[in-house]
């Protein structure tokens, strides 16, 4: 009996140069980066995050909100 010849089920051919075509570039970090959603089994645990956000709180920032004694 005659048997088909069998298809191709992947190939890479192309993609690299497609991607490098308009440049691969590094994702942009944010400046204050989000602690939603992070879970407690990671490098921030809950009590941590507790003390960061009272620490944000109450921070002072060096613009118009300082105080000066002069």
């Amino acid at each position: 009996m005659f048997q088909m010849a069998k298809s191709k089920n992947h190939t890479a051919h192309n993609q690299s140069a497609k991607a490098h075509k308009n440049g691969i570039k590094k994702p942009r970090r944010h400046r204050h980066t989000s602690t939603k959603g992070v879970s407690s089994d990671s490098l921030m645990d809950p009590k941590f995050l507790r003390n960061q956000r009272y620490a944000r709180k109450h921070n002072v920032k060096s613009g118009e909100n300082a105080s000066v004694d002069e």
